[in-house]
């Protein structure tokens, strides 16, 4: 009997912050960098990356841009000015 399956993981179910982390490290910045920009400590976007690659299934930085990159239309987010 086959079990449920799963919904893919989506760019979809992060959440702002996490998408705008996750832009920021397709960009090439640092944790330290993205979170100067953003106005949080890197500790904070090391969270949130974390969470990002947790639910999208991606165990390394690496498996997590592979998964992002074709789909980073997705990850606009509105920026303050």
């Amino acid at each position: 009997m086959k079990s449920p399956s799963r919904p893919k993981p989506s760019i979809g179910d992060l959440t702002d912050r996490e998408r705008e982390v996750v832009a920021g490290l397709i960009r090439g910045l640092t944790n330290k960098q993205i979170g100067q920009e953003l106005g949080i400590s890197h500790r904070t976007v090391e969270i949130h990356r974390a969470r990002a690659m947790r639910k999208l299934g991606a165990p390394t930085l690496a498996a997590l841009l592979a998964f992002v990159l074709p789909q980073r239309g997705k990850l606009e987010t509105h920026r303050p000015a």
